[in-house]
């Protein structure tokens, strides 16, 4: 992979069905504070993803998070993060392909039904798994076409809305007497799912030219550069939309009101292109998050298996398939998008203090942070914050799922010291 790939597959771990489907819900939240929230979450997740850089400057291989945790803190927290962070993208995987269906039913009402949306959703999984199992670099190519593709309708959204906000809607106060930094906390909370997805970019760096060069300049990039099109595109959505607080498919109809239906119409189709982009690095991501664990001895070596003909690992993605088919069926887009955020946080606080442990321990990164340890502080401290806006019902799926992580690690290691004591 090449930096352009890494930069596509930034592009397209972070901007994906979110920015479509979440700004009515970062609305209730935050009213016309709402654009400011974006950039309070983004800022925490570019502080995170600094200390991603810094920790991926370290590392060569394929694994991510799960890496660096494993080398900052031993086997058993990297087994825990590298399988909370395939839960995350699991979780995503999901989210987006029943909401890829949901976009869609703009133009295909029978895809407002669940059935029907359930459907489509594992015959793209299925055909992203078949895609990813012929190699890399397919994949690869196909994430760079929609990294670009997925653009081109939100920059008319914005570059063309802008001119019809009314911009006294961004006084619009928070809801029910809401606080300043409560308002930015809780809509910046409801915004993340559509901010996280930067930290793909590290996890194949094994298969990645000069991983020490490219991931850090492909992570930042596309993600500041997200957060600000992000940022725009709420205003506009604001200020262009009849009822911003009740809106089902946000940009579509917001671009509907103030173009006519063939630029509701045409936003969908960005929504779907921008979807199925983020599907593409999700496919290819996923399975390589599982396969590192394999091949670390951390769960069975099957996972790691590579493809004779196509050195893809197989197994890993057949089962992410799996996975992510049955998380599609049985619950909606945001659900998964809830269960996604409750997980996600437990790659990204462990990644900002391994940078602490890993300056002292490991050799030099080809990417070193300023100002000592106060990014990485920083980090946590945002990454703490946001967690207080997790439910109750998702904190305690999300320890069930660490729990059958550590199990199933615990049982595999049992199994082979015995077959070795044999």
């Amino acid at each position: 992979m090449t930096l352009l790939d890494c930069v596509g597959l930034g592009i397209n771990g972070i901007i994906g069905t979110g920015i479509f489907l979440l700004p009515a819900k970062v609305f209730a939240a935050s009213g016309g504070l709402s654009w400011a929230a974006w950039f309070a979450i983004g800022s925490v997740c570019l502080l995170v993803g600094l200390c991603f850089c810094e920790a991926s400057g370290r590392a060569d291989k394929n694994g991510g998070p799960y890496l660096y945790a494993r080398d900052a803190f031993g086997r058993w927290v990297g087994v825990a993060v590298g399988w909370m962070a395939l839960a995350a993208n699991l979780f995503a995987f999901g989210a987006v392909a029943r909401g890829f269906g949901r976009n869609l039913s703009y133009l295909i009402p029978l895809l407002s039904q669940t059935g029907p949306q359930i459907g489509l959703a594992i015959a793209v999984i299925a055909g992203l798994a078949a895609l990813n199992y012929r190699g890399i670099r397919p994949g690869a190519l196909v994430s760079d076409f929609f990294s670009g593709a997925k653009l081109i309708p939100i920059a008319l959204f914005i570059g063309v809305g802008l001119f019809f906000v009314d911009w006294h809607r961004l006084s619009i106060p928070p809801p029910n007497g809401v606080g300043t930094l409560s308002a930015l906390k809780l809509g910046g909370f409801a915004a993340l799912f559509a901010c996280t997805g930067f930290e793909y970019v590290p996890v194949p760096a094994g298969e990645t030219d000069n991983p020490r060069r490219n991931v850090p300049l492909a992570l930042f990039g596309a993600l500041l550069g997200s957060v600000i099109l992000y940022a725009l595109v709420q205003i506009v959505f604001i200020g262009t939309h009849p009822n911003p607080a009740l809106a089902d498919k946000p940009l579509a109809e917001a671009a509907g009101a103030f173009l006519g239906p063939w630029a509701g119409r045409f936003i969908t189709v960005g929504a779907v292109i921008s979807s199925f982009g983020y599907l593409t690095a999700v496919a290819l991501v996923s399975p390589r998050y599982l396969s590192a664990l394999g091949e670390a001895g951390e769960l069975p070596s099957l996972f790691a298996k590579a493809h004779p003909r196509f050195a893809t690992p197989f197994v890993s993605i057949l089962f992410c398939a799996v996975c992510c088919s049955a998380l599609a069926a049985f619950a909606d887009f945001d659900r998964l998008a809830d269960l996604n955020n409750a997980a996600v946080f437990a790659q990204y606080v462990p990644t900002c203090l391994a940078v602490l442990v890993l300056r002292r321990t490991r050799a030099p990164s080809g990417f070193v942070l300023p100002f000592g340890p106060v990014i990485p502080v920083l980090a946590t401290v945002g990454c703490l914050l946001f967690l207080n806006g997790i439910g109750r019902d998702d904190v305690i799926l999300s320890f069930a799922t660490l729990a059958v992580g550590l199990a199933l690690h615990a049982l595999w290691r049992f199994r082979r010291e015995i077959g070795l004591a044999r």
